[in-house]
């Protein structure tokens, strides 16, 4: 009985320290992986807002980055006609968006985390989380 005790607070002291200090300092303070907290606290705890707000706090703290700067291919978000869309920078609002059109960038656009489709949200999550997790990011 005394074990399931202590698994309940731990669990509140979790999402407590989320709460009051983010996903990524949570992870920081605790040293333990994102798929271990996960599994600790469930998933359905993690709201859209709180993926925004570490991935924010990731860019606040390594400062803005490409896939490129971390190895990663260029998230899909868009195909049209002939042309299509991908994900391929973050910054400290919003991510950025290269237009392409046979081969040829045609510009970008941004779009900020909050109007992020859900999917899409947790797509860029996942790319910033496990490049968090391997370590590509420099914190400053």
């Amino acid at each position: 009985m005394k074990f399931i005790i202590k698994e309940s607070k731990f669990k509140e002291t979790i999402i407590n320290s989320i709460d009051n200090n983010g996903l990524l300092d949570t992870l920081r303070f605790t040293n333990i992986s994102f798929t271990k907290l996960s599994s600790i606290i469930g998933m359905d705890y993690l709201t859209n807002k709180i993926m925004i707000q570490f991935i924010k706090d990731v860019v606040d703290k390594n400062g803005t980055f490409s896939v490129h700067d971390i190895g990663e291919d260029p998230i899909y978000y868009y195909k049209f006609g002939d042309g299509y869309r991908e994900i391929s920078y973050f910054g400290r609002k919003s991510v950025s968006v290269d237009v392409y059109n046979e081969n040829n960038n045609l510009g970008n656009f941004h779009v900020m985390y909050e109007s992020l489709d859900d999917d899409k949200l947790m797509e860029v999550f996942n790319l910033v989380m496990r490049a968090y997790e391997d370590g590509k990011l420099d914190f400053k």
